[in-house]
């Protein structure tokens, strides 16, 4: 099923949740008006509209809390990806003060080190892991600069930005690795669950004068619980899914070099 869900695209993800949301509530509808007719709601007083309004503006209030909780960490987690793209664009660029042979050596590897993050360690990125090639050269990297000893206090200035340069960009690939997890922890998805099966069985027990109209509520709130779900989904791990963050700004890197090195 996971495999499934991430394989799908993000229209295919939404229908799908749709279909389900909206079947699964409908089934529950017809099962409570069949078997727990004893239970129905049947008050048309103030106390009616009170119990019929709360319910679902708690449900929704939690709904929008926490999908908007996970938007805004799937955008900081997609922003952290953009800086340490430009960051080790920035060693790039740096190295061209560097001695030749340093240079040369640098700057390779530091395109070699980007091919690996794009082609062998973001697709492991989901199950939380790096690559031991890309940590290989990254150290590498790390040698080049720590073994050079600048000559001149331009040099050392230089030097310098490049070990901060270089800091700043280990420092922003331990929080993509670290990020690569789900936003919500289980307790949180089971009572997310819970919740719209309450508001489900909640919604159904109300007796109502058409079945008809009372079933179509029912769908449409089916439909709203499944909108919801399918933004926490596609939100909750920003590396898994149909809107996995892409390596993009490390493609956009490599092309950059190109440019310049013509």
């Amino acid at each position: 099923m996971i495999a499934l869900i991430s394989n799908l695209s993000e229209s295919g993800l939404l229908t799908l949740l749709l279909i389900a949301s909206i079947a699964l509530s409908l089934l529950c509808f017809f099962l409570i008006q069949k078997y727990c007719t004893w239970l129905s709601l049947d008050d048309d007083g103030i106390f009616g509209t009170i119990f019929a309004n709360t319910m679902p503006t708690l449900v929704g209030f939690v709904f929008a809390f926490v999908t908007v909780a996970a938007w805004q960490n799937y955008n900081s987690v997609s922003d952290t990806v953009s800086k340490e793209a430009h960051t080790l664009f920035n060693l790039y660029q740096i190295m061209d003060a560097y001695p030749s042979e340093t240079k040369k050596a640098g700057q390779d590897e530091l395109i070699s080190y980007a091919k690996i993050v794009i082609e062998q360690e973001w697709p492991i990125l989901n199950q939380q892991q790096f690559d031991i090639n890309a940590f290989k050269s990254l150290d590498r990297i790390k040698q080049i600069f720590v073994s050079h000893k600048p000559s001149n206090f331009e040099g050392i200035a230089i030097h310098n930005e490049g070990l901060s340069l270089l800091s700043d960009y280990t420092d922003l690939r331990r929080n993509r690795i670290e990020s690569a997890k789900s936003f919500l922890a289980k307790p949180m998805w089971a009572a997310l669950i819970i919740s719209a099966i309450l508001l489900i069985v909640f919604s159904a027990l109300f007796k109502t004068r058409n079945i008809r109209i009372h079933a179509v509520m029912i769908a449409l709130v089916g439909g709203s619980l499944g909108v919801m779900f399918f933004l926490l989904v596609i939100y909750d791990n920003p590396f898994w899914g149909p809107s996995a963050i892409e390596p993009a700004p490390f493609q956009k890197m490599l092309e950059s070099i190109a440019i310049i090195k013509r």
